[in-house]
């Protein structure tokens, strides 16, 4: 069966065997103008690139992945993936090109932590005023001088900035999965204190009492909850008893008293200043307005 995946050495050039320490550094641009931006997907049989862009963006196609980026991103691609690029035009940053085999030797057995990084297809976007950024330029930087004009110990020192590229790479990876397992519990926590309010959001309890029956700080409540919904723990509360008023006042014969008591308020001027504030209208606006607009004034 013939493979209908392109494979190349370097795109566009027949695909041969990668010497032993196999390498080339090129520009985004370089090759990409000549394809008008685009690289289609195909694979390499035996080398390994590394991607830093720092202006513009596009489309990574990973195997299965697609994915949009913008600038800075670094993307890494292991032999064998396949792999592809739309550019937006004028997309700057380098593309390093290394043999497998040159890859392993700057990753020994020691490096087992980041050894991922030689198996695993990632796009990482970049935060823009982040130390990292700055950092990995500086290395790409290195590497294109190193290859451009080598001298003595050139291969030595590329081996070195490519470590340290696969060394943040993993760390941004770890971040990631530290960032993912954090949402992850943030979700967790935040449904548990949903739960709480769920029986309790009459009762107008303090948020030290939420956090107190969680057995959190409310500084960790309060985080959880602006990561989740982007919203205070109060505001949650509050969103809740806002239903239930628009509910009461809706669909039950309540007076706007009575809605107020029925929610834990003693005083009605209160609930009224509440119940503006929160509504953008008064109850008794709110209250006018019922009929065939009855399912919008609730959840609005």
């Amino acid at each position: 069966m013939v493979d209908k995946i392109p494979r190349f050495f370097l795109y566009g050039e027949a695909d041969q065997e990668a010497g032993l320490h196999f390498l080339h550094v090129e520009t985004i641009p370089a090759r990409s103008i000549l394809h008008d931006w685009h690289i289609a997907p195909h694979r390499h049989s035996n080398l390994f690139q590394l991607l830093l862009a720092v202006g513009g963006g596009g489309e990574l196609r990973a195997d299965s992945l697609t994915q949009d980026f913008r600038a800075p991103a670094l993307v890494t691609v292991p032999p064998g993936v396949v792999h592809g690029y739309r550019f937006q035009p004028g997309t700057e940053g380098w593309v390093v090109t290394l043999s497998d085999s040159f890859a392993g030797e700057i990753l020994g057995p020691r490096d087992a932590e980041i050894g991922p990084v030689m198996t695993e297809a990632r796009l990482m976007p970049l935060e823009v005023n982040g130390a990292t950024m700055p950092a990995l330029r500086a290395q790409f930087v290195a590497i294109a001088e190193e290859f451009r004009s080598p001298t003595l110990g050139s291969l030595a020192a590329i081996a070195a900035h490519i470590r340290l590229v696969f060394v943040a790479q993993a760390r941004l990876r770890q971040a990631d999965r530290q960032a993912a397992l954090a949402r992850d519990a943030d979700a967790a926590l935040f449904d548990r204190f949903r739960t709480l309010v769920e029986s309790h959001y009459r009762d107008h309890r303090p948020i030290s009492a939420y956090a107190e029956d969680l057995a959190i700080t409310e500084k960790r409540l309060t985080a959880a909850c602006r990561r989740v919904v982007e919203k205070a723990p109060l505001d949650v509360i509050h969103a809740r008893l806002l239903i239930e008023a628009k509910r009461n006042l809706l669909y039950t014969s309540m007076t706007i008293a009575e809605a107020g008591y029925a929610l834990g308020f003693r005083d009605p001027a209160y609930f009224t200043r509440f119940f503006t504030r929160r509504a953008g209208m008064a109850p008794k606006q709110f209250k006018a307005a019922a009929g065939h607009e009855a399912v919008q004034l609730l959840t609005t």
